[in-house]
């Protein structure tokens, strides 16, 4: 799909914070509409597979595991810094993601699900900008990104003066990750019913709420199958959590 967004010369879309709210809406109402009905947790390898044809494998990306996950925009290999030469290269075929195997088991479900998220986030997002068949622009890209674990379900503050084109990738795939995981009409939804159940007016306030907090945090992350971790800075950034 192509969004109608400004874009750099490069081929770096210029996002705002609210657009990825309203990216996730026209994703989730054209290829999964119901999930859009009532909270409920979204089918994401559904999601990435069935409606955006990319193939999800699994191996062991670098040995430290900083890196949780890659996506392929054109054929190409990946060479570890930290496997043996003997181990030789992953061969990745254009719309492949890779997750790292640390990801997989019951766990870690909600973390790989956030990664698969983000992957298929810079799908959507930076295809044009990675690959050589789908830019207008020179190409000089690699033909995959690879995710490190800091980039993912990570809080960012409002210091756009220094980033790169890399910081802005990783801020629009992680943004657009949380919107849809967590839409913002059924997210809300869930949230305001809880804050009537707690009693909780308008917001959470840090240190006084904290024990009210952690509860309707947990319930929410339960509800769309994401960690606390993501469903707190979702809540902070749509208000329900003041900022510190």
């Amino acid at each position: 799909m192509k969004l109608e967004y400004p874009m750099k010369r490069n081929g770096m879309y210029l996002l705002k914070k609210k657009d990825f709210d309203d990216i996730a809406a026209l994703v989730l109402s054209n290829y999964m509409p119901r999930v859009l009905e009532y909270p409920k947790p979204l089918d994401i390898e559904s999601l990435a597979q069935d409606q955006f044809y990319l193939d999800i494998r699994y191996d062991n990306i670098e040995p430290d595991g900083k890196i949780l996950g890659m996506m392929a925009f054109a054929d190409t290999e990946y060479y570890s810094r930290g496997y043996s030469a003997e181990r030789g290269a992953i061969e990745l075929e254009e719309g492949t993601m890779l997750i790292d195997y640390s990801l997989c088991g019951n766990d870690n479900r909600a973390r790989r699900r956030y990664t698969q998220a983000h992957e298929l986030s810079h799908w959507i997002c930076h295809r044009g900008y990675h690959s050589p068949t789908n830019q207008q622009y020179e190409f000089r890209r690699n033909r995959y990104v690879a995710c490190r674990t800091e980039n993912i379900e990570s809080y960012r503050r409002n210091d756009f003066s220094e980033r790169t084109d890399n910081d802005w990738e990783e801020w629009q795939a992680d943004s657009l990750a949380a919107a849809l995981l967590m839409p913002k009409k059924t997210f809300v939804e869930a949230v305001e019913t809880l804050f009537r159940e707690y009693g909780v007016r308008r917001y959470l306030l840090p240190g006084r709420d904290d024990r009210i907090a952690r509860d309707i945090i947990s319930e929410v992350a339960r509800t769309f199958d994401t960690s606390y971790r993501a469903t707190q800075i979702r809540m902070i950034h749509l208000g329900f959590i003041a900022r510190d």
